[in-house]
């Protein structure tokens, strides 16, 4: 008689196991086997799920999106204006612990697009960038949609810089950077 899985409940543990491997042993040591050994479980047990190491890393990432969503509903809450978008870019501008393990494996995904292009989440950056669009127009910004381009690309080499040197990247200084660059899209 077959087991009946709860295919959402299996992704998260996936998800999880995936984020132990990769903090335990690095992002490279993230493979199929390598999850399925931390579940105590058959490499099928994985791949009925997520098929490849990109869809395992993909799975993680995208699991940590709802509890990223969250946070930065609670850090902007009923800002408006100016407030909400430097607050908005303040937000993307930050490093949580586990943001670093998670951008260590969104550089692995984002490097396998050649090989494997639907391991790419193209629905997250449209809607990331749609969200500086947004919040742009609410601040005042003259050219929403530049401003949205340039807060897009301020924030993923962001991501990429903390990955190569995070220690470089205090609060304080990308704090100065977000407020510089808010400031200077809407005209202060």
């Amino acid at each position: 008689m077959p087991i009946d899985v709860d295919e959402v409940q299996r992704r998260k543990e996936i998800a999880r196991a995936t984020l132990a491997v990769a903090a335990r042993d690095g992002a490279r040591a993230v493979t199929i086997r390598a999850v399925a050994k931390e579940l105590g479980g058959s490499t099928a047990m994985v791949t009925n799920y997520v098929p490849t190491r990109i869809a395992l890393i993909t799975n993680a990432v995208r699991a940590a999106e709802s509890r990223w969503r969250a946070d930065l509903e609670a850090r902007v809450g009923e800002l408006e204006g100016k407030d909400r978008l430097r607050a908005i870019v303040e937000w993307n501008l930050s490093t949580e612990p586990d943001d670093l393990l998670l951008r260590t494996l969104w550089v692995e995904m984002l490097s396998s697009v050649h090989t494997d292009p639907n391991g790419l989440d193209q629905r997250e950056p449209h809607e990331s960038r749609q969200e500086f669009v947004e919040a742009a127009l609410a601040a005042g910004v003259p050219d929403a949609e530049l401003a949205a381009d340039v807060l897009f690309l301020l924030t993923r080499g962001y991501f990429i810089s903390t990955v190569e040197d995070p220690a470089f990247w205090s609060a304080e200084r990308v704090g100065r950077v977000a407020r510089a660059v808010v400031d200077a899209l809407v005209g202060d």
